[in-house]
């Protein structure tokens, strides 16, 4: 009887983060003046259609966001961490506070952390990795106030740099190699975009490992968003080409993490069906991944017209002219304006690692 308990238990125990975990979407937006707060928007993970309205609203004074454009969901402290480009500053929130106006749990900047575009969490080593308008800074991970850098890869533009930053727009850690990717541009034109991999533990100026760039990488005329997935070792990247008539056809290609060079990638999701063919005024915001549905999250962002905001959400595998599972967007949803990066954040932590 005693093991027939014990079996049953283990069932259960094996069937509930599935069946009754809980997950959101968050998005945040530039707003363009520094007297204007943007909020974080939060849907439910499977929001769809144009009824997709924002389960939370999250901004005000008392969190200090101005615009939170990026953030990451840091699951063993269960806290969501923000980037905020015109309050340069990166602020952690309880995650049972991500509605209202909340009181951050602690902030950094704006001295040293600058206008931040990208950020993610190397909770293994206690750290905080943060780009901004030149290069990749790293910080303490529970560091408060307006502290100095732990370290930092210098400025691409200075004589004799060799590392080739420009204006990094979004970074990920990948733990496998214990590598940062950051996707950036050349400098001179045509501007040609690139991503750089950099150890974790570079300083000053040291030139990049590897660097992705190409005619054959797919990476068009820019490429600013980037994501990966620790369990497949795969870099996603949102890039896009400009058309003649200035439309963008935009694309998420998908590369091995010790990709190198001029390469092909392995997977491309693209075309019409897939919502990536774009007016001249929009571009990927940004990428997310939500590895308990192994789904693919994308913010389509516009800085001319709300209603051409939206967000999508492909399989992790999907290819080619992937049809979306889901679409944000529509005015119930109050999307603005200039979307950053999308977060993906787990609200039941009793089932984030096997109840650990």
């Amino acid at each position: 009887m005693l093991h027939l308990s014990r079996t049953i238990l283990t069932l259960l125990l094996a069937v509930l983060p599935f069946a009754q975990a809980r997950a959101d979407i968050l998005i945040g937006s530039f707003s363009g003046d520094i007297n204007v707060r943007r909020p974080i928007l939060s849907f439910a993970d499977d929001a769809n259609g144009a009824a997709a309205i924002p389960l939370r609203v999250m901004g005000g004074p008392t969190s200090g966001l101005i615009e939170p454009v990026a953030g990451v969901y840091e699951p063993n402290e269960n806290v969501l961490y923000v980037g905020d480009f015109r309050g340069q500053s990166v602020s952690a929130f309880s995650t049972s506070t991500t509605n209202g106006d909340p009181a951050p749990l602690r902030a950094i900047g704006p001295t040293y952390t600058g206008q931040v575009h990208g950020l993610t969490v190397d909770a293994a080593h206690d750290e905080l990795l943060v780009v901004s308008s030149c290069c990749f800074k790293v910080f303490d991970r529970n560091a408060n106030g307006d502290p100095s850098m732990k370290r930092y890869v210098q400025w691409g533009g200075l004589s004799g740099s060799v590392t080739q930053q420009n204006y990094p727009s979004s970074i990920v850690y990948m733990p496998a190699t214990d590598e940062i990717a950051e996707a950036d541009t050349d400098s001179a034109s045509p501007y040609t975009p690139k991503v750089l991999v950099f150890n974790r533990t570079d300083s000053g100026n040291v030139a990049p490992k590897r660097i992705i760039k190409g005619a054959s990488t797919l990476l068009g005329n820019y490429a600013g968003a980037l994501a990966y997935d620790a369990p497949s070792r795969k870099l996603f990247v949102g890039a896009y080409t400009t058309n003649p008539d200035l439309s963008r056809s935009a694309r998420i290609v998908v590369f091995d993490d010790m990709a190198n060079g001029d390469v092909v990638p392995l997977r491309t999701i693209y075309g019409s069906i897939a919502g990536l063919e774009l007016p001249a005024t929009s571009l990927i915001g940004g990428l997310a991944i939500d590895p308990e549905r192994q789904r693919l999250i994308v913010s389509i962002s516009d800085y001319a017209a709300a209603a051409n905001n939206k967000i999508l959400v492909f399989a992790l595998t999907a290819n080619g002219y992937a049809v979306p599972l889901q679409v944000i967007a529509g005015p119930q949803s109050s999307l603005p304006t200039s979307l950053g990066a999308p977060i993906w954040m787990s609200r039941d932590r009793i089932f984030r690692n096997g109840f650990q």
